[in-house]
């Protein structure tokens, strides 16, 4: 999984108005359906196709090796040919899809969105994702686990908007050179991971326990649903209507706790994506990081020389008590676009993409994705796959329970503008030492009054 904020933040404010200036009136008008099987005809592919006279498909996607995907399912079908070209990654593919909503052409049949993305193409007068309800996408449910399908379907809706690919689960990666050097146990709770923190320093450490991303925002949304507390509220059946609500006790917790901890010099507060912080991570300056499996690839396979080098393992992320329940940061899946030129093929690309073994396994191997797919979290291949980078650990023995507990997530049609305002409060209690509860507070209101400014009615989140 990409990193996700990162590209989520990218989204311009002109970009992100043109959903939010539509909001109002009785609800988002439905993505019809379209039947033209010629349209694709002369469409320009970055992939070559295996039956170049068959109908195509248009797919934007950044996944790593997609293209190996696309050419196995062109060798698979004679009837339809994925054409595939990266439209940008993350918020860059954002942009560019708002730019062909305003335009009213040039987006793809079928795109890739992270789950977070999501609200922002369906709270307008008109929605720009097809409901694959209608084409039979609800039989599925099965397939996939409880919290990708809820992000897809936005918490039990009987409408279903993208089919989900990959998850985030949320796990935490443990130096072992540093915890065999200062005879330290893996903590597995927030109070033994903190007093694991000052056996460090007092032991002599010159590293930090963890680090703290000032640019996290995502990771705090999972922090704080290990507190069972959940700050957004948003549905696709009622999109008009959304819920922010951070002055909760759970925020105000675990803030306050990396208040402490940075106050007490126990973590690092650097942005995750400076260079700065990798070298940090690959000279042993973190006995841990807490994150999403897809951190895995993005940081710890990338840090080292070789695979071998990596000091690193990976455990369940600490917990609270007993009641904590299982959290994702990240993920996402295809979508079919408004502007789909065949919107019945297009949804049958869009489920087969990933619909078999062989491409299911590819995106596991050669995409680095964690997958939200039941069959393979069941399968013993799978569980028992080994991590070089990890010390030949079977991680997925930790992590794909994570996986299954998890039971998604809710994000707002105006995301990017929510983690911008929450990224700058929660740096000024972990930097700055304000006060956890004025900050949620203040953060929350500001949020409210946005909405309403957008058009929107506010609701109780809970």
């Amino acid at each position: 999984m990409l990193k996700t904020t990162k590209f989520l933040a990218a989204l311009s404010a002109a970009a992100l108005s043109l959903t939010l200036a539509a909001c109002g009136g009785s609800g988002a008008q439905e993505a019809g359906t379209n039947t033209d099987k010629h349209a694709n005809d002369n469409a320009s592919c970055t992939n070559k196709l295996v039956h170049p006279k068959a109908q195509k498909v248009t797919v934007w996607a950044w996944y790593p090796a997609f293209e190996k995907i696309a050419d196995h399912y062109n060798e698979n079908h004679t009837d339809l040919q994925v054409c595939w070209n990266n439209g940008g990654q993350g918020g860059a593919e954002y942009t560019h899809f708002q730019n062909t909503i305003k335009a009213g052409k040039g987006a793809p049949d079928v795109i890739q969105l992270e789950y977070e993305a999501m609200p922002q193409f369906l709270a307008g007068q008109k929605k720009y994702l097809v409901d694959l309800g209608k084409f039979g996408m609800n039989k599925h449910k099965a397939d996939y686990t409880s919290g990708a399908w809820n992000s897809v379907t936005f918490g039990g809706s009987d409408s279903v908007y993208a089919v989900p690919v990959d998850t985030g689960p949320f796990v935490m990666y443990v130096n072992e050179d540093v915890f065999e050097k200062y005879g330290l146990k893996v903590p597995t709770t927030w109070d033994e991971f903190e007093q694991t923190g000052r056996q460090l320093k007092e032991k002599g450490y010159d590293g930090k326990l963890t680090n703290w991303q000032s640019d996290g925002t995502a990771v705090n949304i999972a922090l704080f649903s290990q507190k069972n507390a959940k700050v957004y509220k948003y549905s696709a059946n009622d999109p008009t209507k959304v819920g922010v609500d951070f002055d909760q006790k759970g925020v105000k917790e675990v803030l306050s706790y990396w208040q402490r901890l940075a106050k007490d010099g126990l973590i690092d507060t650097a942005d995750q994506s400076s260079t700065d912080t990798m070298k940090k991570f690959g000279a042993g300056q973190y006995a841990t990081y807490v994150q999403a499996s897809w951190f895995m690839g993005y940081y710890v396979k990338g840090a080292f020389k070789t695979p071998e080098s990596s000091p690193f393992k990976i455990y369940a992320a600490p917990k609270w008590d007993d009641a904590t329940p299982d959290v994702n940061q990240g993920g996402s899946a295809f979508a079919v676009t408004y502007q789909a030129k065949d919107t019945e093929a297009s949804a049958k690309v869009e489920r087969e993409l990933y619909g078999d073994d062989f491409s299911r396994n590819s995106g596991v191997t050669d995409g680095g994705l964690f997958p939200s797919w039941t069959q393979t979290l069941a399968s013993s291949e799978f569980i028992g796959q080994t991590y070089p980078y990890l010390r030949n650990q079977k991680a997925n023995e930790v992590i794909a329970p994570v996986a299954k507990g998890w039971e998604g997530d809710q994000f707002l049609p105006f995301q990017t503008y929510s983690y911008d305002a929450q990224q700058k409060a929660f740096t000024s209690v972990v930097k700055s030492g304000k006060s956890a509860d004025s900050v949620v507070a203040d953060l929350t209101s500001s949020l409210q009054n946005y909405a309403k400014q957008q058009g929107f009615s506010t609701i109780a989140v809970e």
